[in-house]
């Protein structure tokens, strides 16, 4: 399903100038970025994620330059996809939190401000009697762990670390280990995005501080679309292909099966708008005949697929969008 697709948008002849025709070299760093909170039943499907790898290498990519990664580590474990160094035999696998982390450099920021956690770059646990914390109040004000001399933009070191903050750092993989990005998420709803698919998935595993704009009362509209309207992001992601498979269309983004369907489907494409655009009917669709109708519709909670389509990211416009179904 992945090859057929994939030779069908480009109109190549093998699955390695598919890959070659959608901008990959052999020179590049290729993430595979996946989705792995629903758990191992409801995680981008391993066959999807190989089949990607194999067309990758037939382009010319080592394994040692495939890295397939998603934010949390846990996460990752309990999908099937323990972190782990890449070889020349072997891809690698890689988290964010704990493992590459974020770049200090690049950072997102609104006006919305946002209750820090462990994880997020700028959080410390604030216990005085904590030697690590002691630790890491040093590193902050000697910014050992970014390079380079303390500035004045460093954070408060004293007794009352804020909690808060309005920035959201972007991951390392994105700004500097990956040259370009494959997008794999898997269809289903989110009750604070609305649609987790091509454009939310995405753009809420490449920062961190991402539950300040997510809910009410943005639901993450217009961040997640300034998040991915970034220079590095429209360059270096080269395609997404959405695994529905199994679609679930309430409860999500965590596993409930008594909301799923079994739709066995792939979308593939550059556009991320057209596809959320396309699926998003789908699980109105089904909220609305389940249960007599008692699952509310994600209506405006979603509204981010629009506007997304009015900052350039793609069209949600279907008398733009061509629809190819494959067998």
């Amino acid at each position: 399903m992945v090859d057929s697709s994939l030779l069908k948008l480009t109109s190549a002849p093998d699955i390695g100038t598919a890959w070659q025709r959608l901008g990959i070299t052999p020179q590049d760093v290729v993430g595979i970025k996946i989705t792995t909170m629903g758990g191992p039943l409801f995680s981008t499907h391993h066959p999807v994620v190989q089949a990607i790898c194999d067309g990758l290498e037939a382009a010319g990519v080592s394994p040692s330059h495939i890295v397939i990664w998603d934010k949390m580590a846990d996460d990752m474990s309990r999908a099937g996809y323990p972190p782990h160094n890449a070889d020349d035999s072997h891809v690698g696998m890689a988290a964010i939190f704990p493992g590459t982390g974020y770049d200090p450099k690049v950072v997102y920021k609104n006006e919305i401000l946002g209750t820090l956690i462990w994880g997020d770059y700028d959080f410390i646990h604030n216990d005085a009697n904590d030697d690590l914390v002691e630790a890491a109040r040093t590193a902050v004000k000697d910014k050992a762990f970014g390079g380079g001399n303390a500035s004045g933009d460093s954070l408060d070191v004293g007794d009352d670390i804020p909690q808060t903050s309005d920035r959201s750092y972007y991951a390392r993989l994105v700004t500097q280990i990956c040259t370009k990005i494959i997008n794999v998420p898997v269809l289903s709803d989110n009750s604070y995005v609305g649609i987790d698919a091509c454009l939310g998935s995405l753009a809420s595993a490449c920062v961190d501080n991402n539950r300040r704009f997510e809910g009410d009362p943005t639901h993450g509209d217009p961040a997640i679309c300034q998040i991915l309207d970034r220079d590095f992001m429209r360059h270096k992601v080269v395609v997404h292909i959405l695994d529905a498979l199994v679609a679930q269309y309430a409860g999500g983004p965590r596993f409930d099966p008594q909301f799923t369907k079994s739709i066995g489907a792939i979308y593939v494409s550059r556009d991320p708008v057209a596809i959320d655009s396309l699926v998003l009917p789908l699980l109105e669709k089904w909220r609305a005949s389940d249960r007599q109708g008692r699952i509310d519709l994600i209506g405006h909670a979603a509204s981010h697929v629009h506007s997304a389509a009015l900052y350039n990211l793609g069209t949600d416009d279907r008398s733009r969008i061509q629809l190819v179904r494959l067998p």
